[in-house]
């Protein structure tokens, strides 16, 4: 079988449809409609060194990420598609590292399989259209380490100054924490050589301090915005130091919780947990890599116990890192996921070279292939729309006669092929589900849609600022969140009011004359859990009636 022609075809079709996705017009989450207004305040202010929200100062993240999608809201405008674009791109780099670290440890089978496992992961597809600062940060991270290992290896100026610049921008996505990520693989590495005199190395501490050389830009700017003005307020606080909240408080600050933001609600098996899902349809093929690297580990090459070690290392470190916060996402996780992924790779491309002992591992996968298909097809039949069973179930049922009517021609290809079209399916229902229901129930989708041809006059929003916030990314027209019904315009003027009805009720007398444009049932706040989500796609999730008016002279 030629491994790799499979695995670039697999490889095509799931990245067309993790890119379909792109095409939403609305922006998925909270969290990414409140990044795209930050970015959207740099790019419509040309203000690079301010993070802005709602018109005040704004310390949690650093300025990377923002800045990324600034330059593409300066190129493409603003809107959902030019904010999901460079996600997208960032998880294209990763799996492109993942193919050059895949490569460099082993053949070229390996490579393309491991990015395969990259492309088709759960977690890393769902990612890769949320935007989380994860996903940046993937790229940068794989991006490091390839180049670090190569500059271990030879120590050439390209190497040092490529490697201290991705782990710099590293930094400047998510902060310091992030060199253990990068690091880790390699100390345990050395470790394991005998090699730990390179801990304190001239070469090395050179490396680090151009790492810290180039993130020059993250700390001026943290110094610009707070720490050369010391009476801004952040955190109901004044001399809130910038450069020391990036460099201690929102990294050691949240894993010690003596920051500013804490948590107290931690699980050590959290992530434990949370891979069985996150990383499927691969967490079989995983757990049986890890456990032939281990058993075998004596009988390998010692660069193959060095290659072992390092992505054991790099995968392993984090995790049990991120297991000790109190600060737990599951999508932390993506970052470690591409060392996952070449483990199981290699493990992959030993297995399917064999011609004995291939019994188990297919019916493992032939298992997640069948339960993910069940839940697409469940799901699909508990929401209940027509556009979404017919074309799960007609899918299904077809793949389920073409395995019957192929099984023998197939029989070497199960491992690969069916748990990729299992977990393209059920990507492809969530995401049309997704968007079909923020689309139905989104209050600043809809309100952009009534008022598309009106652009020209300002749009208040009452007492919705999430509304408010994302329906600035999607409209033309000037967004002004009101509190209160005394930052509204005078009687006379002319602007839109989105309200809740029974607010605009109360408001009604004092607007003067207006003109009552549509009245929609929707969800002001339509992120949540996944129960919530479904019960919003079934349309069970209660909506409040939001009002449209026009006040002010009539045209």
């Amino acid at each position: 079988m030629n491994v790799s022609h499979q695995a670039k075809w697999l490889i095509l079709v799931t990245l067309m449809l993790n890119a379909a996705a792109m095409l939403s017009p609305v922006i998925n989450g909270g969290d990414s409609v409140t990044y795209a207004a930050l970015a959207r305040h740099i790019a419509l202010n040309n203000d690079w060194v301010n993070l802005v929200l709602d018109g005040r100062d704004w310390l949690d993240k650093p300025h990377l990420p923002f800045w990324i999608n600034a330059l593409f809201f300066k190129v493409g405008g603003v809107s959902a598609f030019t904010y999901i674009l460079p996600g997208f791109l960032f998880h294209l780099i990763g799996g492109y590292f993942t193919y050059r670290i895949a490569r460099l440890f082993y053949n070229r089978d390996t490579a393309w399989l491991a990015v395969l496992v990259y492309v088709s992961v759960f977690e890393m597809m769902d990612s890769s259209i949320e935007v989380k600062a994860e996903t940046y940060l993937t790229g940068f991270i794989m991006a490091a380490c390839y180049y670090w290992l190569r500059f271990d290896t030879v120590a050439k100026l390209k190497y040092l100054l490529l490697g201290a610049l991705f782990s710099a921008m590293a930094v400047m996505t998510k902060g310091v924490f992030t060199l253990i990520a990068i690091a880790g693989g390699m100390v345990c590495m050395w470790l394991y050589r005998g090699q730990w005199r390179k801990l304190w190395s001239g070469k090395w501490l050179l490396a680090l301090a151009l790492t810290l050389l180039f993130t020059a830009p993250e700390l001026i700017a943290l110094y610009l915005q707070f720490d050369a003005h010391p009476e801004k307020v952040v955190f109901g606080q004044t001399q809130v130091s910038g450069i020391r909240f990036f460099l201690w408080d929102s990294q050691f600050g949240r894993f010690f919780n003596t920051g500013p933001i804490q948590n107290h609600n931690g699980n050590p098996l959290y992530f434990v947990n949370a891979f069985l899902w996150t990383f499927l349809p691969w967490v079989a093929v995983f757990v049986a890599a890890l456990y032939s690297g281990i058993r075998h580990f004596v009988s390998h090459s010692a660069a193959e116990r060095a290659n072992f070690v390092f992505l054991c290392g790099s995968f392993f470190i984090p995790f049990l890192i991120f297991s000790a916060t109190a600060f737990q996402f599951e999508y932390y996780t993506v970052i470690i996921f591409p060392f996952a992924a070449i483990l199981c790779a290699h493990y992959l491309a030993d297995y399917l070279a064999r011609t004995a002992g291939r019994n188990k591992l297919p019916v493992a996968q032939w298992v997640i292939t069948l339960l993910l298909l069940a839940l697409a097809a469940g799901l699909s039949v508990y929401v209940g729309k027509a556009v979404l069973i017919v074309p799960v179930l007609a899918v299904s049922g077809g793949l389920l006669v073409y395995a019957l009517v192929k099984r023998k021609q197939m029989r070497e290809y199960a491992v690969l092929v069916y748990p990729v079209i299992g977990i393209n399916m059920l990507y492809a229902f969530l995401v049309a589900m997704t968007a079909l229901t923020f689309t139905s129930y989104s209050v600043a989708h809809n309100v952009n849609a009534r008022l598309a041809d009106r652009s020209g006059v300002p749009i208040y929003v009452y007492r919705m600022p999430m509304v408010a916030r994302e329906l600035s990314l999607y409209s033309r027209a000037a967004i002004h969140d009101a509190d209160d019904a005394a930052q509204l315009p005078a009687p006379g003027n002319r602007y839109f009011l989105v309200a809740r009805a029974e607010q605009y009720a109360q408001l009604k007398a004092q607007l003067g004359q207006v003109e009552e444009i549509t009245e929609g049932h929707w969800a002001v706040h339509k992120t949540g859990t996944f129960p919530r989500l479904l019960r919003l796609a079934k349309g069970r999730e209660p909506l409040e009636t939001i009002s449209i008016v026009q006040a002010g002279a009539l045209p």
